[in-house]
């Protein structure tokens, strides 16, 4: 089981922009444009839109249809912005806090040739895709499928969330990748449990040095941490680490039953920590996914509204939920109804427009939805910031 949510991270590229602050560092250098705090001037604004114009025409053209669809249509089903695929529910792990593990969730795995065609019908829809499991690596073709992801189907963004520990194995997915999620909740070793996170800690930590080398860009991948009662303090040392390596750091919350565990917000420790990443964020201090307003609502347990078709999931079979994963109700397949768009038609037709959901899967994707349909301009600003 990868990045808790399995596709949760899926939505490690769904920002507004590039990150507030990105330093690369060579032995002590830090460049002078770090640490340069003035405003950029209207030609650089101009320059860095016209260098981003894809992504840039793509966040409006989604922001203006999505309008279209809440104030004149009054409906909760919004276009999709990314696709989260799992490719796989199997997993070389066991943790405690996996959602996949169910005995219901289990789909039949297709095969290469039909998990390329789920992947051809998911690009008529998106440009960009979350792949996760389970574990991904442990499918003998996963290079293959990120190749074909990239390279034959042109997805602007393709992600693989992994927990690391079979990335030695599996190097041609760095080729491909432009995004790289790895699992990780501590970084001290314990071998209690040789199925559990922290019982693979040194390989993850090796295969994350072998990424690094490969891709040449520690801001292309994120260390994604699910934070528990046990770890609070491990995951403050996973987040100075994660400045000191430039890996981009994300943090969600252990949930048991699909519910947060609100024993935490009693936690001194864990408000602290919570305070520290946010103002780091705020600050511009180190590469942190989300804004200061996001990171607050999703780790504070805050109120928010989802809108779960923006981030649709797909199963290993193809299979399409609606309105959300969690409900277990699925709507269509892609292979058999061949559209996102025809897939939530049906969905709706059969379920209902989207319920009323005032937010109990703190998930990142469903907070960032909140704030992209509610507050998009606020949600720019803060990236842009």
């Amino acid at each position: 089981m990868t990045a808790r949510s399995c596709g949760g991270a899926w939505d490690f590229s769904l920002s507004l922009g590039e990150p507030a602050l990105t330093i690369e560092k060579q032995a002590n250098f830090v460049p002078v444009g770090a640490l340069d705090k003035r405003r950029a001037s209207k030609r650089e604004l101009l320059r860095g839109l016209v260098r981003q114009a894809p992504f840039v025409a793509k966040n409006f053209g989604l922001y203006f249809r999505n309008g279209w669809r809440r104030q004149v249509l009054h409906t909760k089903l919004v276009a999709p912005y990314a696709v989260t695929f799992y490719v796989t529910h199997r997993c070389n792990l066991d943790c405690s806090y996996c959602t996949q593990k169910e005995p219901d969730v289990f789909s039949d795995e297709l095969d290469t040739a039909g998990t390329l065609q789920v992947l051809k019908r998911i690009r008529r829809e998106s440009d960009s895709i979350v792949i996760t499991g389970g574990e991904p690596t442990l499918r003998a073709d996963i290079e293959q499928i990120v190749t074909a992801a990239r390279f034959g189907y042109k997805f602007r963004s393709v992600l693989l969330i992994t927990n690391g520990t079979l990335l030695d194995r599996k190097l041609g997915i760095l080729n491909g990748v432009t995004g790289l999620v790895v699992s990780l909740d501590a970084l001290q070793a314990h071998p209690t449990n040789p199925l559990s996170k922290p019982a693979a800690v040194t390989k993850v930590l090796e295969n994350l040095e072998l990424a690094k080398g490969r891709l040449g860009s520690p801001p292309k991948i994120t260390i994604s941490t699910v934070i528990e009662e046990w770890n609070v303090t491990e995951v403050e040392r996973l987040l100075d680490w994660c400045g000191e390596q430039g890996f981009v750091f994300a943090a969600q919350s252990a949930q048991m039953e699909k519910m947060p565990n609100l024993a935490l917000l009693k936690s001194a420790k864990y408000q602290a920590l919570v305070d520290k990443i946010i103002e780091r964020r705020r600050e511009g201090k180190q590469a942190i996914n989300g804004t200061p307003k996001t990171i607050e609502t999703l780790l504070r347990f805050r109120d928010f509204q989802c809108y779960p078709t923006m981030f649709p999931r797909v199963y290993p079979n193809g299979d399409v939920f609606y309105p959300c994963e969690p409900l277990r109700k699925i709507a269509g397949n892609l292979l058999r109804d061949g559209s996102l768009v025809k897939i939530f038609a049906a969905g709706k037709k059969k379920y209902g427009d989207i319920p009323p959901c005032q937010g109990i899967c703190y998930l990142f994707g469903n907070v960032l939805s909140h704030y992209y349909v509610n507050d998009f301009w606020g949600l720019a600003g803060d990236f842009i910031r």
